[in-house]
């Protein structure tokens, strides 16, 4: 059993990378759904396919070198919008929960609200 569903699907994501896999089975929750929308919009993942028995599929598309949880059921890190910490100077891109959804740290700042840094990839 999976407690912390971000962690599993970044590390599911980051395994695949290294292991040269193209396509990743992930767990069909809301949050890795929301999360995995932000990185097919983004160029990192192909769009989400074959959604059945509650786990779905996605194919990594760029090469993506690191995956990091920042923020942890146990211990979580919100930020406003001006310090929204950019990734590699621009980079990167850190996918942040606010009230108006799950979106990039980019989109965050130019709508000007915050919210919590759920992950980082670079």
């Amino acid at each position: 059993m999976v407690n912390d569903t971000i962690s599993d699907m970044l590390t599911r994501l980051r395994n695949a990378y290294l292991a040269k896999k193209t396509v990743v089975v992930l767990k069909a929750t809301r949050s890795v759904k929301d999360i995995a929308q932000v990185l097919a919009q983004e160029g990192f993942l192909g769009p989400i396919e074959n959604e059945a028995n509650g786990f779905f599929t996605v194919t990594l598309k760029r090469g993506v070198k690191q995956f990091e949880r920042v923020s942890t059921p146990g211990v979580r890190l919100y930020v406003n919008h001006k310090e929204l910490p950019p990734v590699l100077n621009g980079m990167g891109v850190a996918v942040i929960s606010t009230s108006k959804g799950v979106m990039t740290d980019r989109k965050a700042r130019a709508l000007g609200i915050g919210g919590e840094v759920l992950c980082k990839i670079w």
